[in-house]
């Protein structure tokens, strides 16, 4: 087996949240083709030394801060990548066509771009996911409070999206189906999206709840291991992981992401041991191929050191932010 070409990649946002594409030159390979600039990683030369260089000299941007997101292999028919995503937030300069290419800024979901080079066009969906994900504490707040903090949430979040994902595992079955619905309720009104944590959907059904089939879950690491038979019908898009080889399980699931923690010490698992963020960073660089948010501990405040270390987003029970 031919050994893999290592490309670094830069999705290079803008403060609107748009990102630079580029179109691939005539005389290479997909020429025409929309992608996300880049190039080849040469010898003795890290994955982000390629990208300022390469960044450089396609179109004359001098990149600044950025971190990595997770990697993608792509076999081609003149040659098999691994493809090194990394996120970029801070540059100087303006985009200079210096190999005769065509760019533009435009949203990840923007479908006016086409065609799209056969290794990104899958993975965008990965890429345009909320960035924040809002676990839900009923146990500790009435229904009013919870969507007070949900609106607060949708506007601080802005073109960065959020998610409400619902946890609760030590309510009554009254309160657990009232407080279900008033969150799906909200979610639906102001279309953001709804995953619910499976143990927490296994209580739904006992209590007699008719979920909904296009119900999304979040398994527990154990569910990821070994799903049950009541959930079947539902489908997944997400899960808790601990350990490396379970973040290989939710790729190989076809998941959209993981939520990866504890980062910090935090009241929810008082027994648990804080990764930090060198922890969190060496469990995934180089290491997954799909989105993983940071959990624990954290706020809004945290999200761009959080993706500093890999992070596509961050998940926050109890945080709050200053950021707008």
């Amino acid at each position: 087996m031919s050994c893999r070409i290592h490309v670094a990649v830069a999705v290079v946002f803008n403060s609107k949240g748009q990102v630079l594409w580029a179109q691939r030159p005539q005389g290479k390979p997909y020429a025409n083709y929309w992608e996300f600039p880049g190039g080849k990683v040469e010898a003795n030369e890290s994955i982000w030394q390629a990208l300022v260089r390469e960044l450089k000299e396609e179109l004359d941007l001098d990149i600044l801060e950025g971190g990595p997101w997770f990697v993608i292999d792509h076999d081609y028919e003149h040659a098999k990548v691994r493809l090194h995503l990394y996120r970029v937030w801070k540059f100087s300069g303006n985009p200079r066509a210096l190999e005769q290419q065509r760019f533009t800024w435009s949203s990840l979901s923007d479908s006016i771009l086409t065609p799209i080079l056969p290794a990104t066009l899958p993975i965008l969906p990965l890429f345009n996911q909320p960035q924040l994900m809002r676990i839900t504490h009923f146990e500790a707040m009435s229904i009013t409070h919870a969507l007070n903090l949900f609106e607060t949430d949708k506007e601080k979040a802005q073109w960065r999206g959020l998610r409400i994902y619902f946890r609760e595992k030590n309510l009554s079955a009254q309160q657990l189906v009232a407080t279900y619905q008033a969150t799906w309720n909200w979610c639906t009104n102001h279309d953001v999206p709804l995953v619910v944590n499976s143990v927490t959907a296994l209580l739904l059904l006992q209590a007699g709840f008719p979920l909904q089939v296009n119900t999304t879950l979040h398994l527990t690491q154990d569910h990821l291991m070994n799903t049950p038979s009541q959930l079947s019908r539902f489908k997944v898009i997400g899960a808790s992981v601990h350990r490396p080889e379970h973040l290989a399980v939710a790729h190989a699931k076809q998941l959209t992401y993981a939520l990866l923690g504890a980062v910090k010490a935090t009241p929810s698992h008082p027994d648990q041991e804080g990764l930090g963020w060198t922890g969190f960073y060496e469990m995934l660089h180089g290491k997954t191929q799909l989105p993983v948010f940071a959990v624990g501990g954290l706020s809004f405040d945290d999200l761009v050191h959080a993706q500093g270390y890999g992070a596509h987003g961050i998940a926050m029970m109890r945080g709050h932010s200053s950021i707008v």
